[in-house]
């Protein structure tokens, strides 16, 4: 069984799909000076990581 989990995300652009992923004790703000350049040939998604940025820790806590 698994828990829904929410996430916080900025996505921009069209085309093939591109996530991106922070390292550990980010957050996806570190993506904004290429979101837009990126997204003139991608659907971009940048994601906060549970418990990271704005998105919460899981009720559950993190594994």
């Amino acid at each position: 069984m698994t828990t829904p989990v929410d996430v916080v995300y900025e996505r921009r652009g069209a085309g093939p799909a591109l996530v991106l992923l922070h390292g550990i004790g980010h957050h996806c703000g570190a993506w904004r000076p290429v979101l837009d350049r990126l997204a003139e040939a991608h659907d971009v998604i940048a994601v906060d990581l549970p418990g990271f940025g704005r998105s919460p820790v899981p009720a559950a806590g993190l594994p």
